[in-house]
């Protein structure tokens, strides 16, 4: 007996795979709409500010007034507070390495000098 006698069809149909004119992603350009994050001001980046209003559950943009899901805003204050958290203990940590330093090298003619402590 071969094969081909014990096959039956069980009617299952497949999907037609996408075609051309489908897109199934879209890059957007970062630029152009509002990030909920930082925009352009034309000279630099400014932080977006976020409006909360008493009884709402959610938080508006201040940038373009979209309204945004307090987890995803939560989680760009969290993030950002991390990053000058650990910042601000890089900076005691050099600063006390420099307190304790008395002598630095010239940049001019390279021999060792005395820090001023004025």
């Amino acid at each position: 007996m071969t094969d081909e006698n014990n096959v039956k069809p069980i009617g299952v149909r497949f999907k037609q795979p996408p075609g051309e004119a489908t897109v199934m992603l879209e890059v957007v350009d970062k630029y152009s709409e509002c990030n909920h994050r930082r925009f352009w001001t034309g000279s630099d980046f400014q932080s977006v500010t976020y409006h909360l209003r008493e009884g709402e559950t959610e938080v508006e943009c201040g940038f373009c007034h979209t309204r945004l899901d307090p987890m995803f805003v939560l989680k760009i204050m969290a993030t950002e507070e991390t990053q000058w958290s650990r910042n601000r203990e890089r900076y005691i940590e050099e600063m006390k390495r420099l307190s304790e330093r008395s002598r630095t090298k010239c940049f001019h003619c390279g021999h060792m000098t005395e820090i001023s402590r004025r």
